[in-house]
């Protein structure tokens, strides 16, 4: 971030479409070669039809991380979920600078 921003969020918006899985992918038959048990299939909507919209803002006056869910702030205690919010940050920084 520029010296003369670095109280001010850096503010990174995307959208995805929803992906709804008609048959789903089981776990592999072969580790080595990465092969699936069985076919998957399926289907992704248009954004006009369904989407997430995802919305990441860091700031180095920011104490703490946090999360809202649907307009409702979560618990973000779980490790999967910090290793996310960590690499998010990372990712971030790196494009602030």
């Amino acid at each position: 971030m520029p010296e003369d921003n670095m109280d001010t969020p850096c503010m990174v918006t995307c959208t995805a479409p929803m992906n709804i899985a008609v048959i789903k992918y089981w776990g592999k038959r072969d580790e080595d070669l990465i092969l699936p048990i069985n076919s998957s299939l399926s289907v992704t909507l248009h954004q006009e039809q369904l989407k997430t919209t995802t919305t990441v803002a860091i700031s180095r006056s920011f104490k703490e991380d946090r999360l809202w869910l649907n307009g409702k702030e979560e618990d973000i205690s779980h490790p999967r979920l910090q290793s996310c919010l960590r690499e998010s940050e990372s990712s971030l920084l790196a494009f602030a600078l």
